[in-house]
């Protein structure tokens, strides 16, 4: 593979921020389609954009610790993807292909997406355990979003009003830390290496 193109994938780690701020503005984005429109769809229809981004930042987190990876951290990476994905398909597959209404009594796209929230949930719980013993991210990046798993687990699995709503912008936030940590760790190290005189 050319450097360069190793580059941009590493580089692309970053779209954890966006992806994250998105995700923690769900709630509010809910609420203001309700308002505006007297529907949450119109809102949902603009989330798939959501995982997509949650997506490419986790691959460029696969390349950014490429060589740092144990059987517990790609474990945990795949399953978080796989949430992901299915995340995506059940969102798109009920908001933008109408699936639910020609199969309305198996709602195929809803159950889709709510499988992909549980898997999401569990992959991240087991990617963010396995960074704190691995060591595989600095402990200060890999410990909130461990802890913000946990909660967006129990955000998904059961309806807690309010609560549940800043769980689940706390993990949106968890994925923006994620980003910003590694670019954080990227300047410092080109910092150290500056004044080594590489």
């Amino acid at each position: 593979m050319p450097g360069w193109l190793k580059t941009l994938l590493r580089w692309t780690a970053l779209f954890c921020v966006p992806g994250g701020v998105l995700w923690s503005l769900s709630p509010l984005g809910v609420h203001l389609s309700e308002w505006k429109y007297k529907t949450p769809n119109v809102f949902w229809k603009l989330f798939p954009s959501v995982p997509l981004l949650l997506m490419v930042g986790l691959v460029g987190l696969y390349f950014w610790t490429r060589g740092r990876h144990r059987l517990s951290w790609e474990i945990g990476f795949w399953v978080t993807l796989l949430g992901l994905i299915l995340v995506f398909i059940g969102d798109t597959a009920e908001f933008w292909l109408g699936v639910d209404d020609t199969y309305l009594l198996l709602a195929p796209a809803y159950r889709t997406f709510r499988l992909g929230l549980l898997v999401l949930a569990v992959g991240s719980i087991l990617f963010g355990a396995s960074n704190l013993r691995s060591g595989t991210l600095p402990r200060w990046i890999s410990l909130p979003f461990a802890v913000g798993s946990v909660g967006v687990l129990v955000a998904v699995s059961k309806d807690i009003g309010t609560v549940g709503a800043a769980l689940w912008v706390a993990y949106g936030i968890c994925w923006v830390w994620i980003g910003l940590g590694l670019l954080l760790e990227a300047l410092i190290s080109f910092r150290r290496k500056k004044r080594a005189g590489y």
